[in-house]
């Protein structure tokens, strides 16, 4: 099984999030018919051939359930490594203080020079901020005397909730922007850590604090 670790936002801010960016996305249109140059050898009085030019939507979202907040990727891990993996990290958690309040304030976009992602940013204080790294840094060091070694420079405070596409305009995007600058959603309490398997869900939940 292929295991990794994130924190997942309630299903209201998840779904209250993918609702945002749908909304933003303009109404399909029928496809546009678009005749073709006339062929050399096409005989007179033939009616021209058209062209389906296709529609398609202005950026790639992020499904509700892929919007998670990634801590740290395990790999592929056989059952009883999962386990033992598994009971490292609830150890190690249980043992920290619980984790901050936060939640979803503004956007941002194409962070780095190779970033196609738009991002759903955390509003967290420079307290709450090192308590959520405090966490992915548990839940890294927490595995490797096991012999797992993964990255530790992997958590960052934003949601990636969709990617740049073909279509994708400098309009649209502003104005994508601009939604998830004036959204802001109810805080929730960083009291877990959930270890997903790639394609199956939540494999097991961590909670932060005992």
């Amino acid at each position: 099984m292929h295991l990794h670790a994130a924190f997942i936002p309630p299903a209201s801010v998840r779904q209250a999030l993918f609702d945002l960016l749908t909304a933003q996305e303009p109404v399909p249109q029928p496809p546009v018919a678009v005749e073709t140059p006339r062929g050399l050898f096409r005989r007179k009085g033939t009616p021209e051939p058209e062209e389906e030019v296709p529609t398609g939507p202005l950026l790639d979202l992020v499904p509700v359930d892929s919007l998670v907040l990634p801590i740290t990727d395990f790999g592929y891990l056989n059952a009883e490594d999962a386990r033992r993996l598994g009971d490292a990290v609830e150890r190690a958690c249980a043992e920290l203080p619980r984790g901050p309040s936060v939640r979803v304030s503004g956007g941002s976009a194409l962070i780095d020079p190779d970033d196609r992602s738009v991002w759903a940013e955390l509003e967290v204080t420079d307290d709450d901020l090192a308590a959520l790294r405090t966490i992915a840094r548990t839940v890294v060091s927490s595995v490797e005397p096991l012999g797992f070694f993964c990255d530790r420079r992997r958590f960052r405070p934003r949601l990636a909730v969709a990617t740049i596409n073909d279509a994708t305009t400098v309009e649209h995007l502003e104005q994508v922007l601009g939604a998830l600058s004036d959204y802001q959603s109810a805080p929730w309490k960083m009291a877990e850590v959930d270890i997903l398997q790639r394609g199956a869900g939540v494999w097991r939940t961590v909670m932060v604090g005992g």
